[in-house]
């Protein structure tokens, strides 16, 4: 995997956690509104940023030397 590649992975694996990370806790303060809530939301970016982030560290970890 080139290096560009996992640069950017690694940007949307930290953008999506972060991200996730805040909704998750705006979405434990305010209340439920309508079918989807934003507790909801923060929790599937965690998971889609944990996962995006695992694929980041297996490609990196191929490409060290030494």
């Amino acid at each position: 995997m080139n290096a560009a590649l996992r640069t950017t992975l690694g940007w949307v694996a930290a953008v999506l956690l972060n991200l996730g990370a805040v909704l998750f806790v705006i979405g434990l303060i305010l209340p439920r509104s309508g079918d989807t809530s934003i507790l909801q939301v923060g929790i599937w970016m965690l998971v889609i940023g944990a996962v995006v982030g695992g694929v980041w560290l297996y490609a990196s970890r191929g490409t060290r030397k030494g």
